[in-house]
């Protein structure tokens, strides 16, 4: 740890959100915990965001710029990750804000504690016009490493796996040499926060709502990844579900809390090929489904529980390896505009 490092780092990925920015870092700028570092990752951004980045550094010495090319959120953090000084680590998204007090209860949840943890706060989540909508709330309760399995299906912390709104302590990031999957496009925060769990002593939760989420229209529908990617993720989400289980003892009447999370991603990793306008040829798809229930068929078989019944005659061609049926199943929704059952319940 650097001498007069400060308590926080606070890490910002920047990419084509020029009109969201200045408000952005205004409110980090506006905290009553005033002892952080503010690290603005440009990560290539085509409009003016590098630009007010440097400007903001200029004018306060606690901010520090990063540029690159155009790699992803998950790279433009990881640079942030090597670049932190701080004690304590807090992530923004540059389209979001944060009230004046979301670091010092954040830091203030700490209450002396030294030990290795993490601190879960809620967040209060707004259309692009400013319209409130449902809060996310947490219950305040605090659990030892012993208890993270009934932590993580008592609150559902599936469904927190946002990289906000959280207080990570930064040494257990750099002994473990943690960093966000730069391979994937989906679920990488949820994962980072399942890897950095494997090594905390106790998780804190808490509900302050000082994180104000700015939720797209569409967002997940409109975003398409390529298979690899999403495969990717289920398969890191597959080998850490096994930890998680050596470590943790998960209630047997609340692991498909679990387990219906991982298998999101085979439900993603089955459609992404079929997505809006993708250009997939047919023979790479038939090998994707082949690659994916190949790999996976003893835990399709046991854990893939489609929601719709569309879906669930899908799995009976998946079931028995008919992957040219599934697949004209398949374009056969799509060119009777059936498109709902491309995309798995949403749960932020």
């Amino acid at each position: 740890m650097e001498k007069n490092a400060p308590e926080i780092s606070v890490i910002v990925p920047v990419y084509n959100v020029e009109q969201y920015l200045v408000k952005c870092i205004d409110s980090i700028l506006s905290q009553t915990f005033t002892d952080f570092e503010l690290l603005l990752i440009d990560d290539g951004s085509p409009d003016r965001c590098g630009e007010i980045c440097d400007e903001y550094a200029k004018k306060d010495e606690r901010i520090r710029v990063f540029h690159q090319e155009n790699s992803g959120v998950s790279t433009a953090r990881n640079i942030g990750l090597e670049m932190m000084k701080g004690q304590y680590l807090a992530f923004v998204d540059a389209d979001d804000w944060i009230y004046p007090h979301y670091l010092q209860y954040l830091y203030e949840a700490l209450q002396g504690n030294e030990a290795a943890g993490l601190i879960i706060h809620g967040f209060q989540s707004f259309d692009t016009n400013g319209i409130p909508l449902p809060a996310k709330l947490l219950p305040n309760r605090f659990y030892r490493k012993e208890k993270f399995g009934y932590a993580i299906c008592e609150c559902r912390l599936t469904e927190w796996g946002y990289s906000a709104s959280k207080l990570y302590k930064a040494d257990i990031i750099r002994a473990n040499h943690l960093r966000f999957d730069t391979r994937l496009h989906c679920l990488e925060d949820l994962l980072f926060m399942y890897q950095y769990l494997l090594y905390c002593d106790y998780l804190l939760l808490g509900d302050k709502q000082e994180y104000a989420y700015i939720r797209h229209p569409n967002s997940m529908s409109s975003t398409i990844h390529p298979f690899d990617s999403v495969y990717a993720g289920f398969q890191l989400y597959q080998s850490l579900f096994v930890r998680m289980s050596d470590c943790w003892y998960f209630p047997e009447e609340n692991r498909e809390v679990l387990i219906y999370s991982m298998m999101l991603g085979f439900d993603w990793s089955l459609k992404t090929d079929y997505q809006c306008n993708r250009e997939v040829s047919r023979s790479l798809r038939l090998s994707h489904l082949a690659q994916l229930v190949n790999e996976n068929y003893e835990t399709m078989c046991l854990y893939y529980r489609p929601v719709y019944k569309l879906d669930k005659i899908g799995k009976l061609f998946l079931k028995f390896k008919c992957y040219s049926l599934y697949d004209v199943y398949i374009i056969l929704l799509i060119k009777l505009k059936v498109h709902r059952f491309l995309y798995a319940p949403k749960s932020k």
